[in-house]
């Protein structure tokens, strides 16, 4: 591995993802800027020696401003920057990717969504929330001339975290048990990130798509056994319908859009849509980007034992 003369661009460094991407950055030689909304936030996953470092600088900056996000550019001085989808912007994020670009930026890596498929403009990824969200954000950053890395993870394994109260109780509620999910770590999607924001040659394409997988396929039944073997107890499993899944999503204070889009998703796929053709290919994309073996479920549960410890 050469050692990376980028500086890079970090927006959104306190989520699981850019923090990784951060620090997957730094360790391959870039010069890091973390864009933050609030400078004084924590940093989970960066002690304050390293951010004492003279390769890690905080920067105020907010993908909804544009006037700031080009004044954060124009200091760091960066070639390359990491964004996430705001949901909110009005226009898909077209105006950010243009001032990102005329500030100075070569190069974009977007955290978008495995729910996109193939092109993105393709009308068929307009059809519910999450992917349309993703697909339009993509397609805005490919308008704007910008070269750029869509990144499409699929199932982040930190949803596990949905079921952390009935995990401790060692009863799980779940709609479709025994739909499957590949449970890819936010710490390998954030490293595939830093991997291609400072390395010139994961970035031989101007436009390209990196669709990521956990190197597992378990169903979630199969997940809440292997979660319970690796804390040391047993989990019951709960099925619930729909009707159920929503209202106890609804209460946690998910929104509504969100919570449609998945349960659609997770429907289809009970009724027999493979959610996962390429599976056996797009899973190695982890190892190819990050050099270094994927994270498996009981890696990652293995990591998190205190947030489960049984109340």
């Amino acid at each position: 591995m050469a050692s990376s003369n980028q500086t890079v661009l970090i927006f959104g460094p306190t989520g699981a993802v850019g923090c990784a991407a951060a620090i997957e950055a730094h360790r391959r030689g870039a010069r890091v800027w973390l864009a933050m909304r609030d400078t004084n936030k924590t940093i989970k996953g960066l002690s304050e020696s390293d951010l004492e470092s003279e390769r890690y600088t905080k920067i105020q900056a907010d993908l909804t401003d544009a006037s700031i996000v080009k004044q954060a550019v124009e200091r760091s001085g960066a070639t390359t920057a990491f964004v996430y989808a705001v949901f909110a912007s009005k226009d898909n994020m077209r105006g950010i990717f243009d001032t990102l670009k005329d500030a100075g930026i070569e190069h974009v890596v977007l955290l978008s969504s495995f729910a996109v498929k193939g092109p993105a403009e393709d009308e068929n990824n307009m059809v519910n929330f999450i992917e349309a969200a993703h697909a339009k954000t993509e397609v805005a950053m490919k308008e704007s001339g910008l070269a750029n890395t869509a990144i499409r993870p699929m199932y982040f394994t930190s949803n596990v975290f949905w079921y952390t109260d009935g995990i401790r109780q060692g009863k799980v509620e779940l709609l479709y048990p025994d739909i499957k999910f590949d449970y890819i770590a936010p710490k390998d999607i954030g490293t595939v990130c830093g991997a291609v924001l400072s390395e010139p040659r994961f970035r031989s394409q101007h436009q390209q798509v990196i669709p990521l997988c956990g190197p597992e396929l378990h169903s979630q039944r199969e997940a809440m056994g292997i979660i319970g073997h690796t804390l040391g107890r047993e989990i019951e499993i709960q099925e619930l319908n729909e009707d159920q899944w929503v209202e106890k999503l609804l209460k946690n204070g998910m929104p509504r859009s969100v919570i449609d889009s998945i349960t659609e998703g997770m429907r289809v796929s009970n009724e027999g849509r493979n959610s996962y053709p390429d599976h056996a290919e797009v899973s190695q994309n982890v190892s190819k980007y990050a050099e270094r073996n994927p994270t498996t479920l009981a890696d990652w549960v293995n990591a998190n034992k205190a947030a489960f410890a049984a109340s």
